[in-house]
């Protein structure tokens, strides 16, 4: 009697724990199909750089989704953080509407650096948005700091430091400018920043400083680039 009530049990459990098994592997691909249908936006927003309204509102709605099923995955806090990054591009005509926007992408970003504190993009993301809000503080280098720590060779990284020291040339005063020239070398070493770095230094006026590098460290494709002919 006592055996056959033990493997009673043992069945109970055994059932329970599959319908858990079930329920969360339930819950997550449902979480999934939210973050691929946001992922999707996101990759056409980057190559059309124009945002639909009802794409929009689609898309914080299927972030709502995401979040509330799989609240603690630092990726999908960081896609979250995209679409308001996104969002407050649209508004950028209102600037306390812009700065809401940017400021709710920094939470899900800090969240997710407070999840995952090795990922170096998270704290890369971070700093661009101290960039938009004009707060060159100290959580501000910190941020940069932490993305080159954790990524110093990871190429989103590099691409987005040297975009910030081209931006802000002659004025980051506690980032050491041999820490930024070797992120603007590093971005152009790579085949998947090289040029983005290029188009970026055109639009700001800094095409210069960025051959400059490319002739100091001879990277040939860069210094015969339109961009650094005379």
């Amino acid at each position: 009697m006592e055996f056959s009530v033990k493997v009673k049990l043992f069945r109970i459990l055994l059932v329970i724990t599959a319908l858990a098994i079930i329920f969360f592997a339930t819950k997550y691909a449902f979480a999934n199909l939210s973050y691929l249908k946001v992922d999707s936006y996101l990759t056409r927003w980057q190559k059309t750089k124009v945002v639909d309204k009802l794409e929009m509102q689609d898309a914080l709605t299927s972030v709502d989704s995401m979040l509330s099923l799989h609240g603690h995955f630092p990726h999908y806090l960081n896609v979250a953080a995209k679409v308001y990054e996104w969002r407050a591009f649209t508004h950028g005509d209102d600037q306390a509407t812009y700065e809401s926007y940017l400021l709710t992408a920094f939470g899900y970003y800090l969240k997710s650096s407070q999840l995952r504190s090795h990922w170096p993009l998270t704290w890369a993301f971070m700093a661009n948005i101290k960039s938009n809000l004009n707060q060159l503080d100290d959580d501000f280098y910190y941020y940069i700091d932490q993305s080159i720590k954790y990524g110093p060779y990871t190429h989103e990284v590099n691409l987005q430091i040297a975009k910030l020291q081209l931006l802000y040339w002659g004025r980051l005063d506690k980032l050491p400018i041999k820490v930024g020239l070797e992120q603007i070398k590093r971005a152009l070493l790579n085949n998947n920043s090289v040029y983005l770095l290029l188009d970026y230094a055109n639009a700001i006026d800094r095409s210069a400083i960025v051959c400059t590098v490319a002739r100091l460290n001879k990277i040939e494709r860069v210094v015969r680039h339109k961009s650094c002919k005379p």
